[in-house]
C-alpha cells in the first residue's frame, strides 16, 4: 500500500486556487480581459465561489450579460472547481458544455459565480456553474447555468488495457 497524503487544508486549497487563477488569467487574453477581476470568494473541496463586478466588456450591445462572456465564466470556474477536487495545475480539455440564460445582469452588477465538480473520474469531469446577479438586499437572482464536461486525463495515467 502507498502512502496516503492527507487531505488539503482550507487555506492550501484556497491559496492553489488563487496561484491558478492567477495563471490562468495572466496566461489567457480573453480570461484576462473578462476575469482578472474575478475575486475569490470561498473554495471547498469540488467548490469555488467567485464575485465580480460587471463592466462594459462583460455586456452585449444591449447591456446585459453577454453570452460569449458568461461561457467564458463557465469554462474559466469549473476549471478552478475540477483543481480544487484534487489541487491540480491543469483543468482539462472541454468536451461538451450546455448554457442556459435564465435572466440578465448588466454593468455595476455585482454577480456570483458557483462552479461545482459534480464528479471528478480519471477520464472525466462533470461540472455545474450558477451565475446569481445580487440585489441591493442581497438577494441571489439566477441568471446563468452551465453545465460543462472535460477530459481531465492527467499526462502519464495509464489507461485499462482493452480485452480482445
Amino acid at each position: 500500500m502507498g502512502i496516503e497524503t492527507p487531505p488539503a487544508t482550507e487555506e492550501e486549497r484556497t491559496a492553489h486556487i488563487e496561484a491558478l487563477k492567477q495563471r490562468l488569467t495572466a496566461n489567457s487574453t480573453i480570461y484576462k480581459i473578462f476575469l482578472s477581476d474575478a475575486a475569490l470568494h470561498s473554495v471547498s473541496r469540488g467548490v469555488v465561489t467567485l464575485r465580480l463586478t460587471l463592466t462594459d466588456a462583460h455586456v452585449n450591445s444591449r447591456k446585459g450579460l453577454h453570452g460569449a462572456v458568461s461561457a467564458a465564466i463557465v469554462d474559466f470556474s469549473t476549471g478552478l472547481s475540477i483543481a480544487s477536487w484534487d489541487l491540480r495545475s491543469q483543468t482539462g480539455a472541454s468536451v461538451d458544455m450546455h448554457i442556459s440564460y435564465l435572466s440578465t445582469a448588466g454593468v455595476g452588477d455585482v454577480v456570483e459565480i458557483v462552479a461545482t465538480a459534480e464528479r471528478v473520474g480519471g477520464n472525466m469531469a462533470f461540472t455545474t456553474c450558477k451565475i446569481f446577479k445580487i440585489g441591493e438586499n442581497g438577494e441571489a437572482k439566477l441568471v446563468t447555468l452551465g453545465q460543462h464536461t472535460k477530459y481531465v486525463k492527467l499526462p502519464g495515467q495509464q489507461t485499462a488495457a482493452k480485452s480482445s
